[in-house]
């Protein structure tokens, strides 16, 4: 059958219906666009416990190939068995798994309600001491513009008010218990995911790349696996080195603090080991409600404890972090704060998480990209040779002949 486009005109013409095609769909998804995130919020609700189980079996990947070559080269080492040897290492990595999240909860979490507890009676304390002069400050500043007895019925309402929101906060207690249970669950049905994943992860792999090869051109499966490997090099080793070096943080601060007999150690250096997880703007993130909460205390204490963490994140930036992450992000400061403000702007805390390994992936992708189209070109592919292009830059000879036809025949002649 006789094609209608012309050869000729073929791709061009291809090209523009795919264009308009692109503009058309941009244009029904921008006009149609709450739908279409209601029902991709929709998708994510129902799809939740298994993105928890992925990510569970990608944290709890490493440990599990480390201890299946443990046990293959020493128990299973005349008798292989793949099966069993997988099955003990993801038992193993779940038992480890359980254990930090179970000593969190038993050991952590009871000192820090007793370290909130202890700084609210605290502030209670501190505002019965000083009621007289924060009273004045009140009506100093027009927060408040009545005295006497009037004022005492004022701070009755207020605490009528907190009252009425305490009260409505046992109203939903409901709701809270409700997602709370929805929490359990999608983490049960998560965990039971992840055990199959990393039982089969092979398994599916293979179907993956089955179904990848069935719909594509060879060349093509081979760019995505090898970009899903790096993909994959990238995150496991920005986010496994990323909470191994939080902490790591959390641990020296906690140390640190004791000796420095500075107050609430254990809440402050939890709150800085976690805040630690998000690159460039964590240590800020974590240092100013704990210098906060030190203020309140003991002004001098949140003082040292500013140089303390300063220091800190100055040998957690230079020698902890490159130590254990290496280079696999690869990013100046500049991209990683770029990446951190668009990610956390579009999809607020885990953006910012995820945001620095999904912009090195698409850097390297961009970067890899342009220098084979560079060499292609008999181009160099340092940055360094392209600081004072053109005059410094040394072009192919035929690339400079035609640069010099193409200025001769665009050159106005002289009137």
């Amino acid at each position: 059958m006789k094609s209608l486009i012309p050869k000729e005109i073929r791709a061009k013409t291809l090209s523009n219906i795919t264009v308009v095609c692109v503009g058309i769909a941009l244009a029904v998804t921008l006009l149609h666009l709450g739908e279409i995130w209601a029902a991709v919020k929709a998708v994510m609700r129902t799809i939740a416990p298994f993105i928890i189980g992925f990510m569970i079996a990608f944290l709890l990947m490493p440990i599990v190939s480390r201890a299946e070559t443990f046990f293959n080269e020493t128990l299973f080492k005349r008798k292989p068995h793949p099966k069993l040897s997988r099955a003990i290492a993801t038992i193993i990595a779940y038992v480890v798994f359980l254990s930090l999240l179970s000593g969190f909860f038993a050991i952590l979490v009871p000192q820090l309600i007793t370290s909130v507890k202890s700084i609210l009676q605290y502030i209670a304390n501190f505002v019965s001491m000083n009621r007289e002069t924060i009273n004045q400050l009140l009506l100093k500043y027009e927060f408040l513009s009545i005295e006497g007895e009037q004022l005492v019925i004022a701070w009755e309402n207020v605490v009528s008010q907190l009252m009425n929101y305490t009260s409505l906060l046992v109203n939903n207690l409901m709701a809270i218990s409700s997602s709370i249970y929805t929490l359990v669950f999608q983490m049960l049905v998560g965990m039971i995911a992840a055990f199959y994943l990393l039982m089969d992860r092979e398994k599916y792999c293979a179907q993956v790349k089955k179904l990848c090869y069935g719909l594509f051109k060879p060349s093509t499966c081979e760019t995505l696996i090898y970009w899903t490997r790096r993909a994959h090099k990238i995150f496991s080793g920005f986010i496994t080195g990323k909470i191994l070096d939080s902490m790591i943080i959390g641990v020296i601060c906690y140390v640190c603090m004791l000796l420095f007999r500075i107050e609430y150690p254990l809440l402050i250096s939890v709150i800085v080991g976690f805040t630690n997880i998000v690159p460039f703007f964590g240590p800020l993130i974590g240092a100013i409600p704990s210098a906060l909460i030190l203020l309140l205390i003991n002004p001098l204490s949140a003082l040292w404890f500013l140089v303390f963490i300063l220091i800190l994140q100055q040998i957690d930036g230079n020698v902890i972090g490159p130590f254990i992450m290496g280079d696999y992000v690869g990013l100046s400061p500049f991209f990683i704060m770029l990446a951190i403000m668009i990610g956390s702007g579009l999809f607020g805390f885990a953006g910012m998480l995820l945001s620095v390994p999904v912009f090195a992936l698409i850097y390297a992708i961009v970067k890899a990209s342009t220098e084979a189209r560079l060499r292609a070109r008999n181009l160099p592919t340092e940055s360094s040779a392209y600081e004072k292009a053109p005059e410094n830059l040394s072009l192919p000879q035929e690339i400079t002949e035609k640069t010099h036809q193409k200025d001769e025949t665009d050159e106005t002649p002289d009137i």
